[in-house]
């Protein structure tokens, strides 16, 4: 691969990351759906999802109750071998659920370390690691078998 060639695909990958990031917070589910590879694997702190159609219901249910959520994406390095890749991205998620008792916000921060395929002439994830650096806020904003509240 020409290094014109590797810059091409980096910069494909970072416009990804954030193709992905936007299209949780906007509840584009079918954007997100794209993002990922049919058979990808995630896995985060609370555990391990298989297929793309598990990823994306678990973000549906996840992001769905909330108000608001707003995914950031930063210090992002990407290294492309061929038609795979890795990369490796911090992120923070802000999350607002207005009503809930003991506050409306949480703030999760982290990593994201993926690896890509390139398949049907676009990059695509095909693994996931999600690790958490800190939390902060309140933990009931993103509880999802807390009752709804008037505000919900």
């Amino acid at each position: 691969m020409t290094g014109s060639e590797q810059l091409v695909a980096r910069a494909a990958i970072h416009d990804e990351l954030c193709r992905l990031a936007l299209a949780q917070d906007d509840r584009d589910w079918p954007t997100l759906t794209d993002c990922y590879c049919v058979d990808a694997v995630y896995r985060h702190p609370g555990g391990e999802l298989v297929g793309v159609e598990a990823i994306v219901e678990r973000t549906r249910v996840a992001l769905s109750p909330l108000d608001a959520s707003q995914h950031l994406l930063g210090t992002i390095l990407v290294a492309v071998d061929g038609e795979t890749a890795t990369s490796s991205t911090y992120f923070q998620a802000q999350h607002v659920k207005v009503g809930t008792p003991g506050g409306d916000h949480l703030i999760i921060a982290g990593t994201y370390r993926d690896r890509w395929s390139y398949e049907n002439g676009r990059w695509q994830i095909a693994e996931r690691v999600q690790t958490y650096s800190w939390r902060d806020g309140n933990p009931e904003v993103t509880r999802r078998d807390r009752p709804p509240t008037e505000a919900s």
